[in-house]
Formats: C-alpha cells, sequence, structure tokens
C-alpha cells in the first residue's frame, strides 16, 4: 500500500502543477524601447496617443499626442525599477512620484500594466512596441 501512495502522492502533484496556469513571463530586458498605449475598448474612439520610451540610463520620455487639437507634449521622467524587476514607478523633475504599475506581463512585442495606487487617477495600461523605435 505504500508502494502505490510513494507513486500516486508524486503523480498527483505533477498533474497539479502541470494544470496550473503559467505566470506571464517578465522580460525586464524588453523594456527598453518606445511602447505606445494600446486602446482595447472598441466603444472608444481615439483622438491621439500617448507612448513612453524607455531609456537604459533610466529616463523616460512620455509623449502625448491629442490630434484634435494637434498639439504634442513630451514630459521628461526618470523611473525606478523594484528589485524583483515587476514595479515600475516613475518621477518627475523634483523627484515626485507621478505613476506606479506592476509589471504584469513583458515581451519583446507587449507589456501590461497593473496600476500599483489605485487612488492615483491612472489607470492599467497594455501597451504595445512601436515599430519606429
Amino acid at each position: 500500500m505504500k508502494q502505490i501512495y510513494r507513486f500516486l502522492f508524486p503523480a498527483i502533484i505533477a498533474l497539479i502543477l502541470a494544470s496550473c496556469k503559467k505566470d506571464e513571463k517578465i522580460a525586464i530586458d524588453n523594456l527598453i524601447g518606445k511602447w505606445t498605449v494600446a486602446n482595447d475598448d472598441p466603444r472608444m474612439a481615439v483622438d491621439g496617443s500617448v507612448t513612453y520610451r524607455f531609456n537604459s540610463d533610466m529616463t523616460c520620455t512620455k509623449n502625448i499626442y491629442d490630434a484634435l487639437s494637434n498639439k504634442d507634449t513630451s514630459i521628461h521622467r526618470t523611473y525606478v525599477l523594484s528589485h524583483d524587476k515587476t514595479l515600475v514607478t516613475l518621477y518627475d523633475e523634483n523627484k515626485i512620484y507621478t505613476e506606479q504599475y506592476r509589471i504584469i506581463k513583458l515581451n519583446t512585442k507587449e507589456m501590461k500594466w497593473e496600476n500599483a495606487s489605485p487612488k492615483d487617477g491612472n489607470e492599467d495600461k497594455r501597451l504595445v512596441r512601436s515599430s519606429d523605435q
């Protein structure tokens, strides 16, 4: 009977682990570059764009383009990654926090952010790598 449990228990554990949903891979090396915020709501018309360009020197430029007024605004930030590289925090030139997101997915083509400070007026975002790097 004990021999059955020796084989059955590891088999059950392996089955449970194999059936669990795999977490999205966060390849932090892919952060550097230009990312465009994607609009996933088909009911919402988009009259502009928001991009983030992350640089290896821990600076970031957020560009906001308003097509209705043809106004292009660039906002310069610095960013800090948490020790486990799953949280990105952006700061203005006075070192005051402006945005903070938990990175829940990051690969060569797509990045998903979950707002880590829900009461700051920011929202979750899905970003896609821009073709004009």
